[in-house]
């Protein structure tokens, strides 16, 4: 007998594998930080790639629903990471927030602004996925393990926030995208009339 195992613990591998894969090749960039620039490519392309493997495998293997869902994850990588460094320079300066709070909160909105773009390629094609309760978990978890970038930029390693970011988001992803079983169908039908 062949053993499965649950879509969130492979993606989670996965995603574990692509953030620490991601803090490889960090100076293929273009821009200059703290300017709006394209950083860290492959980060954002690992990452996709592991989103389009779990929607191959589980979701919608049509091919405009992997390269949305690789564009759309690598879109949100990118976002994430000029929205933190805006926050992090410019737009910090402009407002009164105490110094150790800074990073927390752009921690926080850029690690939602990543997990919800790459939801949302993901849901775009994929049904089990098109749920509001879904949108909230995975944003909410990537805002959470966003909250890990300023032990990233006290230790200066990458791989404090992506590993963990990357395997929580993709685990995420992949609890939803885990084939209905025999016993939530009986569940959902409830108790049968006359017992």
């Amino acid at each position: 007998m062949r053993r499965s195992y649950h879509p969130a613990l492979v993606l989670m591998a996965l995603g574990a594998l692509s953030g620490t894969l991601g803090t490889s090749f960090l100076d293929f960039n273009i821009g200059e930080a703290p300017q709006p620039g394209i950083y860290m490519v492959l980060t954002g392309l690992w990452f996709g790639l592991v989103v389009a493997f779990g929607l191959w495998r589980w979701g919608n293997s049509l091919p405009a629903a992997l390269v949305t869902a690789v564009g759309a994850t690598w879109l949100g990588w990118e976002l994430a990471v000029n929205l933190a460094l805006q926050f992090e320079q410019p737009w910090y300066k402009a407002t009164s927030l105490p110094e150790g709070a800074k990073s927390y909160i752009s921690g926080f909105l850029a690690g939602a602004v990543g997990a919800f773009t790459t939801w949302a390629g993901a849901a775009s094609f994929t049904q089990p996925l098109r749920q509001p309760v879904v949108a909230l978990a995975v944003t909410g978890v990537g805002a959470l393990f966003g909250l890990l970038l300023p032990m990233t930029n006290s230790y200066d390693h990458p791989v404090i926030l992506l590993l963990p970011w990357q395997a929580a988001v993709a685990a995420m992803l992949g609890f939803w995208l885990a084939p209905e079983t025999e016993l939530d169908r009986a569940v959902a039908m409830g108790p049968a009339s006359g017992e």
